[in-house]
């Protein structure tokens, strides 16, 4: 006698059955539905991947200062693809860490000397 039973219509399943005789429900296996559709290319799964990868390109626009919010969520999906590898989006969080921290620092030092020349003169 099976352990399993259809959550269609409630009767029992042969042993590792793909789907059910009786109402003829279709049973995926798990893995399938962990499969990402877009191929791993967009992290969906890791938003703070994603948001710091945005981040991080958005930055390279002359004082618009979310570099360095990519640099702190790139941080947090780094940490989250570590927690749930299924989620991807290291190579997102990298690219915010680099760029957004990179420009974010030079248009900081940028404001921050342009600050000082209006204060200095």
């Amino acid at each position: 006698m099976s352990d399993a039973y259809c959550p269609g219509c409630g009767k029992p399943l042969p042993p590792g059955a793909a789907y059910c005789v009786h109402c003829g429900r279709s049973f995926r296996d798990q893995a399938a539905d962990d499969r990402d559709a877009t191929g791993g290319i967009i992290p969906y799964k890791n938003s703070s991947a994603l948001i710091a990868y945005y981040c991080g390109v958005f930055a390279v626009i002359p004082c618009f200062p979310i570099g360095l919010a990519g640099l702190v969520l790139g941080i947090k999906g780094l940490r989250h693809a570590k927690e749930h590898p299924a989620s991807k989006g290291q190579v997102h969080s990298w690219i915010g860490i680099v760029v957004g921290g990179l420009f974010g620092l030079v248009w900081l030092v940028v404001t921050g000397m342009m600050a000082f020349a209006m204060l200095s003169s």
